[in-house]
């Protein structure tokens, strides 16, 4: 058995065996992500591949949208901030982008279903919307250090959201939006 480790969540912090519950539903929203299309994907069928009742799944997660924007923020938030003892500025800010570009590229499926949940009007995905905005500015606002200012670091994530739009729409891969990105953000910061 796992030590006691503390899990945030969308509604409430989680320790203990509830926290458990919470990462085997990530877990097995993965795996089932890789056996069926987001479309067909569902809460149920999720609990099931976890080994939990359904009601079990909903007292964590209002919805499938939820649940995957949820894992897709856990991973975000698993991300560290850039050693800021890299002397130039724009290859802090490339390796952050790129870092944040290809965090979901090897699972189109599961990328392709952060795409569609993180626009849902779910409640629990607004509130995880913006603590994925949150942890997303606070990466890239330590890459750019004191180099930049609060403009600087709004254009990078005006650049990363523009770039992920693309990505998340089939139009470009995301090793091609990283390229697009480190691009921009080289000429931003020159």
């Amino acid at each position: 058995m796992s030590e006691p480790t503390a899990v945030e969540a969308t509604r409430r912090r989680l320790t203990g065996k509830r926290a458990d519950t919470v990462l085997r539903l990530g877990d097995a929203t993965i795996e089932v992500l890789r056996q069926v299309s987001y479309s067909e994907m569902t809460v149920p069928m999720v609990a099931a591949h976890a080994g939990l009742a359904r009601a079990t799944a909903y007292i964590y997660f209002s919805s499938k949208e939820h649940l995957v924007a949820e894992v897709y923020w856990r991973r975000l938030a698993g991300i560290s901030p850039p050693d800021n003892d890299a002397p130039d500025v724009a290859d802090r800010v490339v390796a952050v982008l790129r870092q944040l570009a290809l965090l979901v590229a090897d699972e189109p499926q599961f990328a392709g279903a952060v795409t569609k949940s993180l626009f849902s009007d779910d409640s629990d995905v607004v509130e995880l919307r913006t603590q994925v905005s949150r942890v997303i500015h606070k990466l890239i606002a330590a890459a750019v250090g004191t180099a930049g200012d609060a403009q600087t670091v709004e254009l990078i994530e005006l650049i990363y959201t523009g770039a992920m739009v693309r990505a998340g729409s089939g139009h470009f891969s995301y090793d091609e939006v990283a390229d697009q990105m480190e691009s921009a953000a080289r000429r931003i910061l020159a």
